[in-house]
């Protein structure tokens, strides 16, 4: 095992191959139906999710604790543990794992708030995997991470914000407002890690071109790492990286669908581009 064991929650969109090759630990939030419950990524996908979601809306709830404490058994014996979070000022699950993780671990125990989400809480958690790799100390780790957080773009948008309305990510007045007119906002999580509305434009394809040249502004013949995630939107996620390879000089690249968990709260429908200069 590494002197420093690497954990994140199941609001990373990582690919499993990269979990598996670093030897990270994934925490599962949980999606509540009214019968079920499901830890995230171990007991639902995203497709599955969808197909539910036609019949009800569920509701997601931070990580049980025992799932978290299976998590830091698995890791005990590491000199230090690194935990990476989804923002805190989207989810609890930040400031419930650290609660746990300074009474389990001590002073060993470390802790991020990515201030971000799925692509970009993503790209935190596989750079820091590569620094512990070649053996950088958690100060040094901590302090890059911050300055990839500080110039990270990232941004999305979605064709029904009716999810984002029902669960409680955007204002309910001015969501319906959105729906009424066939508002389509381009979303961006800010620096404090919480949603706001960065443009908008009347229906998503014309919103998808604002959000690409709002992008393109910020990248243009730049070197980058970016990730396009997608709910059921693939196709149009390489069509979307296409583009992007055609401004900038991309070092590296990913297309993930979103995790079930986050899923619940975009539905299907997702475009989002989470890019930093490298």
């Amino acid at each position: 095992m590494n002197k420093i064991a690497l954990i994140t929650d199941s609001a990373c969109d990582l690919f499993c191959e990269t979990l598996e090759k670093y030897n990270i630990g994934l925490i599962p939030l949980r999606i509540n139906f009214s019968e079920n419950s499901f830890k995230d990524r171990e007991d639902i996908t995203p497709l599955e999710l969808y197909d539910m979601m036609k019949n009800e809306l569920p509701k997601t709830s931070l990580p049980r604790a025992e799932d978290v404490y299976s998590v830091f058994e698995s890791v005990k014996d590491a000199e230090k543990v690194l935990y990476i979070g989804i923002s805190s000022g989207l989810s609890g699950t930040y400031n419930f794992v650290k609660l746990l993780g300074e009474e389990f671990f001590g002073d060993k125990f470390y802790s991020m708030d990515s201030k971000t989400l799925s692509g970009g809480q993503a790209l935190l958690v596989e750079k820091a995997a590569q620094m512990i790799e070649n053996g950088n100390t958690i100060a040094d780790i901590l302090v890059e991470l911050n300055i990839i957080r500080s110039k990270m773009f990232a941004e999305f948008i979605v064709k029904d914000i009716s999810y984002l309305i029902q669960g409680g990510r955007i204002g309910k007045v001015a969501g319906t407002l959105g729906s009424l007119f066939k508002i389509s906002p381009v979303i961006r999580v800010n620096q404090d890690g919480v949603y706001e509305t960065a443009a908008k434009s009347m229906g998503f394809s014309r919103s998808l071109q604002l959000m690409l040249n709002r992008f393109q502004n910020k990248f243009d013949g730049l070197k980058i790492m970016v990730k396009i995630v997608h709910g059921l939107e693939e196709s149009t996620a390489k069509n979307i990286l296409g583009k992007i390879k055609k401004f900038t000089n991309v070092v590296q690249e990913s297309i993930v669908p979103v995790t079930a968990v986050l899923g619940v709260h975009t539905g299907p429908g997702l475009i989002g581009i989470i890019a930093y200069e490298v």
